[in-house]
């Protein structure tokens, strides 16, 4: 599998900054709201981490909470500096909103997607969730799983920052997931739906995502497995010229995973979309280079944007109703 990013970047070894920002780049909000930004590098939350340690992102609107949480994963190789706008726009919503940094190399494709075991695209998401030694084909242990990472971060910005109440998504000291929103793109897409099957959350929200076995010409095993969460608080969205994921099997996949359809294109309707929880895009990617139609779901550098760069009121209500329905 084909690393998604090939994006240079500088990582900033910052340990916690917060500035007030204004929040533009949420769409056509009359109103746009403030919020406080902050960064933090993994590592400065646990000294245990020893990689993966671009920062984490964290935005909180400071006029109207919600008292929820949204957990944005990256795709393959990326960093949460990368997916701001949609961070930032669920925080404009009202959520307590982090950007998550997690091991996310392409080990999890190079040891599923053509794999006579369809169970090692499930063995692979659950190590790299909560940590358990589940197969050879990744190598992330407890400090460094996205469960931990999470905790962890949230433990920390209750001490560092306990004016926004990071306490209230904790009971004793555990995730409360039931007050959190978990979604992602690409690899970090797949996390969010396979999360949602080991733990109660509010909501899933998957962008450009896929666990396709294409030795076997079918989906993961655990895509088709029972849940915690129910699958009427599961959502997708995706590109259908995608360039990474065939938009074939991923329907195949989302009615195997039984999400309420029909698919709808958010180019030629408006919300409510049906009622739809499968949200589809042939909207012109904002720049051309890598993959342009499997990023323009959600990566900053490819969603369409106004002309004073702003993200494109379609793609702005979109993302609205995917975070509020």
């Amino acid at each position: 599998m084909k690393n998604i990013f090939y994006l240079s970047l500088i990582v900033l070894l910052f340990s916690c900054k917060k500035t007030p920002v204004n929040n533009s780049g949420n769409g056509n909000n009359n109103n746009p709201a403030v919020v406080f930004e902050s960064y933090v590098t993994p590592s400065t939350v646990n000294p245990l981490v020893s990689n993966f340690n671009s920062q984490h992102f964290i935005f909180v609107d400071t006029i109207t909470l919600k008292n929820k949480l949204f957990v944005f994963l990256p795709g393959t190789t990326g960093s949460p500096q990368f997916y701001k706008l949609i961070v930032k726009k669920a925080a404009a919503l009202g959520y307590h909103s982090i950007g998550l940094m997690y091991p996310n190399n392409s080990d999890l494709y190079t040891a599923s997607a053509t794999s006579a075991d369809n169970t090692q695209f499930g063995k692979c998401r659950q190590e790299i969730f909560d940590g358990t030694d589940q197969t050879t084909g990744v190598n992330v242990n407890f400090s460094n799983c996205i469960k931990t990472r999470l905790q962890d971060l949230l433990v920390y910005l209750q001490t560092q920052d306990s004016q926004h109440n990071w306490a209230q998504f904790l009971t004793n000291n555990e995730i409360d997931w039931s007050k959190i929103i978990i979604a992602g793109h690409s690899q970090g897409g797949g996390h969010a739906l396979f999360i949602s099957k080991q733990v109660s959350v509010l909501k899933a929200i998957s962008f450009s995502s896929i666990d396709w076995n294409s030795n076997l010409g079918m989906s993961a095993d655990w895509v088709s497995s029972p849940g915690a969460t129910p699958v009427s608080k599961l959502y997708s969205f995706n590109g259908i010229n995608d360039q990474i994921f065939s938009y074939a099997n991923v329907q195949t996949q989302l009615i195997e995973m039984g999400l309420t359809g029909p698919a709808i294109s958010i180019d030629a309707n408006q919300p409510p979309y049906l009622n739809s929880h499968t949200l589809t895009t042939t909207a012109t990617p904002a720049t051309s280079i890598i993959f342009p139609d499997h990023n323009v779901t959600c990566l900053d550098a490819y969603v369409p944007k106004t002309s004073s760069n702003e993200v494109s009121s379609t793609f702005d209500k979109a993302w609205e109703y995917l975070l509020n329905n």
